[in-house]
């Protein structure tokens, strides 16, 4: 009776720190998501108004924040993941390049907004 009780304890106990993991790559993904939304409304109003300084501090930033979460993503939904990366690697040089371009580099950043929103809601 002894063993089976110590089983089902640590089992149990087993079950919590497993789900406690879960859930913190869960809740690590939607806070690095939301950090990169953040992110990504600064650069969009820096755009806007031409400040191509701003641009170019900015968007760097998303690179680090991404790469602190990246891999549970491509983890756990590498189609969404693949959709995100299209659009972080041109939106980051555009945000870095001599001459901005704020058509072209508004669009990719919207167009990574939007894929970022599709994975906050499916953190949520």
């Amino acid at each position: 009776m002894k063993k089976l009780t110590s089983m089902v304890l640590a089992l149990g106990l087993g079950s919590a720190l497993f789900l406690a993991g879960c859930g913190s790559n869960d809740s690590k993904v939607s806070e690095g998501v939301n950090k990169m939304l953040d992110t990504t409304e600064q650069l969009s109003k820096a755009i806007d108004s031409g400040d191509q300084a701003k641009v170019k501090e900015v968007g760097p930033k998303l690179e680090d924040q991404w790469s602190s979460f990246e891999d549970d993503v491509k983890k756990d939904d590498k189609e969404l993941y693949e959709k995100i990366e299209k659009y972080l690697d041109p939106t980051i040089a555009g945000s870095e390049a001599a001459t901005l371009d704020k058509e072209a580099l508004g669009t990719l950043n919207d167009q990574l907004t939007d894929a970022l929103k599709e994975l906050a809601d499916k953190t949520k």
